[in-house]
């Protein structure tokens, strides 16, 4: 193997640049691409007082936020660099910014088994059996820390009939509503100008507009309002990418599911299998989520895991991109949607190497991943809206990867906490139960 560099901190922890991981003699750890940015930049700067304008600009190279989100990384960064009193690490400069302290580089042989895949190194009979274990190796590695809880998110929902096709637009503003029923005008006129009418009949749609992304998700409809089989498709769309989506859309190109072929064992069969495709610069085309769920004591709790992979454009088999274990609570409340589940996360480990085949910085699927990661290290938990279902097929809704089809086996808790669930209005009900 080729010899590479690592930077040794005064707290023994070894930060990897090429590998985006920091390392322990017990343990790695692999940082999201805020963190690897802002780490690699005071590291790059060892000597000189880095403002936190600098650090906002290199953390977050698309978008602009705030600087509670530069505390954030900077907050985490301390823990997982295991600095035992504040500064150890990374000095606080009042009124300036950062500064890294003393380290030294060095260089080392890294072995490819360091670095497999934790799915490679679990065998059948030590494969993953429950979220429970997974939460287990989470509380163990000590990582984590408690931020109180936000609310559901309130949007505005919006139904149209166009044609033979029922469109839910769904915003936290007016002016994404604005965009977004803008564009569906746009849709319909290309779809009509090349063929002299609107082709996509039957469909039940779903569009969702945020600040980094835009969200689409349909399936075609039978005699009874249901959906057929394979026909359910979710897109997530970079903001500047929206014409690729709309070349599609405009062509009438049929997608159909394809049959994953995923590098790994597990002994357990999901509960839910979903398959995302993605529009952007990334070259990081679709990802499939594996999802786990397990009954516990409590009526409503559910222990809740997810294995996520990503698809490799050359050989069409999909590669590990994160492990997560969390507690899934069924709420109660009044909810815009068909029901809202609270998740609380207890562990989230990333699996994914960087890789030259894409460019990481454009990829929704990685800014979604370090989102969740950012809100498992916090504690923090986060909302999944359920706003569709019938057997088998759930449509879920996330503010940080939008909508998601939640292809749901038989017989698994999935379709008992879906018997929780209370419909919008009476015409909801009598669409759904027949």
């Amino acid at each position: 193997m080729p010899n590479t560099e690592q930077i040794r901190f005064q707290t023994d922890v070894c930060y990897i640049e090429s590998q985006g991981i920091l390392k322990t003699p017990e343990s790695t750890l692999k940082l999201n691409l805020s963190e690897q940015y802002i780490l690699s930049y005071l590291i790059d700067n060892y000597g000189n007082p880095v403002t936190k304008d600098e650090l906002l600009k290199v953390g977050w190279p698309d978008r602009i936020v705030t600087e509670a989100s530069l505390f954030q990384v900077i907050r985490a960064l301390r823990v997982k660099l295991n600095e035992k009193k504040k500064g150890d690490v990374i000095e606080t400069l009042p009124r300036v910014g950062y500064q890294i302290r003393e380290f030294t580089r060095e260089t080392i042989n890294f072995q490819e088994e360091a670095n497999l895949s934790p799915f490679k190194k679990i065998g059948k009979k030590t494969a993953i059996v429950s979220a429970i274990g997974l939460a287990a190796v989470g509380a163990g590695i000590g990582w984590m820390k408690y931020v109180p809880s936000h609310t559901p998110t309130n949007y505005i929902i919006e139904k149209d009939r166009i044609g033979s096709n029922d469109i839910t637009i769904v915003t936290a503003n007016a002016d994404d509503l604005a965009d977004l029923r803008s564009k569906v005008k746009e849709l319909i006129k290309g779809q009509t100008k090349k063929y002299g009418k609107l082709v996509t009949q039957n469909e039940r749609v779903y569009l969702l507009k945020t600040d980094e992304f835009y969200s689409a998700a349909w399936c075609a409809v039978d005699a009874n309002d249901q959906c057929i089989k394979n026909t359910d498709f979710s897109y997530k769309i970079a903001t500047d990418e929206w014409d690729k989506f709309a070349k599609l859309v405009i062509d009438n190109q049929k997608v159909y599911h394809e049959t994953p072929v995923i590098q790994t064992e597990y002994a357990r069969e999901p509960t839910a299998v979903i398959y995302a495709s993605y529009i952007d610069k990334s070259g990081i085309q679709s990802k499939v989520m594996h999802y786990f769920m397990t009954p516990t004591d409590n009526k409503g709790i559910f222990d809740f895991s997810m294995m996520s992979f990503i698809k490799d454009p050359d050989s069409g088999k999909f590669r590990s991109l994160a492990i997560s274990a969390s507690k899934a609570y069924i709420e109660n409340r009044e909810s815009q949607f068909l029901q809202t589940i609270k998740i609380e996360p207890e562990m989230y480990h990333w699996a994914y190497q960087p890789s030259p085949d894409y460019d990481e910085k454009e990829s929704l699927a990685l800014k979604h991943s370090c989102h969740f990661e950012c809100q498992s290290s916090d504690k923090r938990p986060y909302y999944n809206y359920v706003v569709y279902k019938q057997p088998n097929l759930l449509l879920m809704l996330n503010e940080f990867t939008g909508f998601f089809w939640n292809n749901t086996s038989q017989g698994d808790p999935s379709i008992s906490y879906s018997d929780h669930f209370s419909d919008l209005s009476p015409d909801n009900n009598k669409k759904t139960d027949k």
